[in-house]
């Protein structure tokens, strides 16, 4: 039972960026979830269902525990189930009707564009040895604002550069494949680990980025090297890859809206919209409403207009 626990806290830790007083608070959740399915005989995971979480869940309310503590342990419930599900552990997700409390969603914390500009003259500092792919890395990640895994993933071949703009063929969640643009000083970065410590390396299944030791890269080491950098960049916060990710956004909002030249087509002309359905793209978000988070950089650029140019009285 520990060992499903530990990769879905893993993958919290490194995909999704967090922090590490409520992992250890959701692992509490889940042990505690474990023991009761064991003195009721039931084979954790595989075979819990919605009655036993039900029946487990009003044994905590009848014993006192706090609203706030119920709410953190039906999120860490149905999040765990609802992960073991993607990763094909089990068939069914036995919390898809399980009611959770509504909670309103905290705005993502982000790093300036001075912070990012550190971390990677840090992230190179901190590793003479690898300096080149974990510069590559960080700057790959905050440039095309793909996740950790799309970019343990990338092949060789799914780095281009022979077009107008380079880019980085990326497979997502449910195995969907996108475009992403990058820019001039990301492509730069990954052109020149190629050609300075890739080229000798063994072509093991064609992956782009290796370990160390010739391997393929985990997730957990790209959230090692973050954590390394941070501190040499002056940053006190933890800093994350989901972190990156969040800054991508959130500067591509702040510094252009109609965002009329980042989505790229494979063999068309880019195509006008407004800001939202493009970063939809980029970020490979399976729906508009996970990524209307982002709409706080538009109100407030348009408070911040507004007291500029409103004529006021």
């Amino acid at each position: 039972p520990q060992e499903p626990i530990q990769r879905w806290l893993d993958y919290l830790l490194v995909e999704r960026g967090l922090a590490k007083n409520p992992l250890e608070a959701y692992r509490r959740d889940l042990i505690s979830l474990t023991a009761e399915m064991r003195q009721l005989r039931i084979r954790f995971p595989a075979r819990v269902r919605l009655q036993h979480l039900q029946k487990y869940l009003q044994r905590l309310m009848k014993g006192g525990a706090s609203a706030s503590s119920q709410r953190r342990r039906i999120s860490a419930i149905r999040g765990f189930f609802r992960f073991l599900v993607q990763e094909g552990l089990i068939e069914a997700n036995p919390t898809d009707l399980l009611v959770s409390p509504r909670q309103s969603k905290r705005l993502p914390r982000t790093l300036s564009l001075d912070e990012v500009n550190r971390l990677i003259d840090a992230t190179e500092e901190n590793n003479p040895h690898l300096g080149l792919r974990d510069r590559a890395i960080v700057q790959l990640l905050y440039s095309s604002g793909m996740r950790v895994s799309e970019l343990c993933g990338l092949r060789r071949r799914d780095f281009l550069t022979d077009g107008k703009y380079p880019l980085v063929r990326c497979v997502g969640k449910g195995d969907k494949v996108r475009l992403i643009p990058i820019g001039d000083r990301a492509a730069l970065a990954v052109e020149k680990y190629r050609s300075q410590l890739l080229e000798d390396a063994p072509a093991l299944n064609d992956q782009l980025f290796l370990s160390a030791t010739g391997r393929k890269l985990n997730r957990r080491s790209v959230y090692a090297l973050l954590e390394r950098a941070a501190p040499l960049a002056g940053i006190s916060q933890g800093v994350n890859p989901h972190l990156l990710r969040h800054s991508f956004a959130t500067h591509i909002l702040e510094n252009n809206t109609e965002m009329r030249e980042i989505s790229i087509r494979e063999g068309s002309d880019p195509v006008p919209a407004d800001a939202l359905p493009h970063l939809q793209h980029l970020l490979g978000h399976a729906s508009i409403h996970t990524t209307e988070i982002y709409t706080h950089v538009d109100r407030k650029q348009l408070k911040a207009a507004h007291s500029r140019h409103h004529p006021r009285p």
